[in-house]
């Protein structure tokens, strides 16, 4: 019997020993009783160091006494959450890192409680990578609110509104029946029956080859919002592997609205254009034929003129009548 219980002993001490997560047991007093070395490695104090210590702790750092006293007497008042509670260690040569801390109550074999066991694993690395992400998300999603275009995200299969960003939100709520119209199709959810072959869905095509397709940009009239947009979609998988199309909409409506403007501008012009080219064409033509005009009306007042005072003979009055004719001739040709 002294055997077994030896084993199971060096058993049990070899398994907290090889644990990486630190482990303390305090009395009901919160007087700690035991530390394993994992603990002792997380904040560089030794088991004799640790052993026997009452509030406040080595391990606590100076400007955090008032709330881990605060959070002991939760602690043990059995009030700690089940998720456990996250705090700030000191190690023995000052240094800081963050560890998560998990509390149950240590109850002895007759089934009374003793005092209360803490599980505590380092969560500094963790922490940092979530900050990280965190902040990268945040960026992100700052930039995407940030835009004047409306960007949407649908699940094909489920016609669900993954993501709407400040933009979509303002010109079409939470509805996500302005996807399927930026889409340009009168169903919502347009996208479940585009086929790539006849008789072929989209659910049953590949997901990366629709990934690596990048729609053309169209020019979608929305009716409700009486507003132009250039639309552009693709498809991609969303974070929980959805296959997802996204669409990014710029209202165009002052840019269509500036062309239709120009282009009645430039027929205004080339109407105004032709007018003056048919005003320079008259003046030319009426200074063209004037000359001869003018010359036959000459020709004929001096005919007449010396007819009267009977000075012209019939020689002169040909050669006045065949130059009178050659000038009608001439106006004849400007016609």
């Amino acid at each position: 019997i002294e055997n077994a219980l030896v084993q199971e002993t060096n058993f049990r001490r070899a398994m907290e020993n090889s644990m990486l997560t630190g482990m303390r047991a305090l009395d009901n007093d919160g007087l700690i009783t035991y530390v394993n070395p994992a603990f002792c490695a997380m904040t560089g104090f030794s088991e004799d160091e640790l052993v026997g210590r009452v509030p406040p702790f080595p391990y606590w750092p100076p400007d955090r006494v008032d709330e881990n006293s605060r959070l002991l007497t939760q602690e043990m008042q059995g009030r700690s959450p089940a998720g456990g509670i996250e705090v700030k260690v000191m190690r023995k040569d000052g240094g800081l890192f963050d560890a998560r801390m998990y509390v149950s109550p240590l109850v002895d074999s007759r089934g009374q409680q003793t005092g209360w066991m803490t599980s505590m694993t380092n969560i500094t690395e963790a922490k940092r990578i979530r900050d990280q992400l965190s902040a990268s998300h945040e960026r992100f999603t700052t930039v995407l609110e940030g835009l004047d275009a409306a960007v949407s995200v649908m699940s094909v299969q489920q016609g669900e509104l993954l993501f709407a960003n400040r933009s979509y939100r303002l010109w079409f709520g939470a509805d996500p029946k302005g996807h399927g119209q930026l889409a340009g199709q009168i169903q919502a959810l347009p996208f479940m029956t585009v086929t790539a072959t006849p008789g072929a869905s989209i659910d049953s095509l590949p997901a990366e080859q629709l990934t690596a397709l990048g729609g053309e940009p169209r020019e979608v009239y929305v009716e409700a919002q009486k507003k132009w947009f250039d639309v552009r979609s693709r498809y991609l998988q969303w974070t929980d592997g959805r296959l997802a199309q996204m669409l990014i909409a710029t209202d165009i409506t002052q840019r269509r609205r500036i062309e239709e403007q120009a282009s009645r501008q430039a027929e205004r012009a080339q109407v105004t254009s032709r007018l003056v080219t048919m005003g320079e064409m008259a003046s030319s033509v009426a200074h063209e034929l004037n000359q001869p005009l003018a010359a036959i009306t000459n020709y004929c007042n001096g005919i007449v003129s010396r007819v009267r005072a009977d000075t012209i003979g019939k020689d002169d009055l040909i050669e006045a009548l065949g130059k009178t004719s050659r000038q009608a001739e001439r106006a004849g040709q400007i016609i």
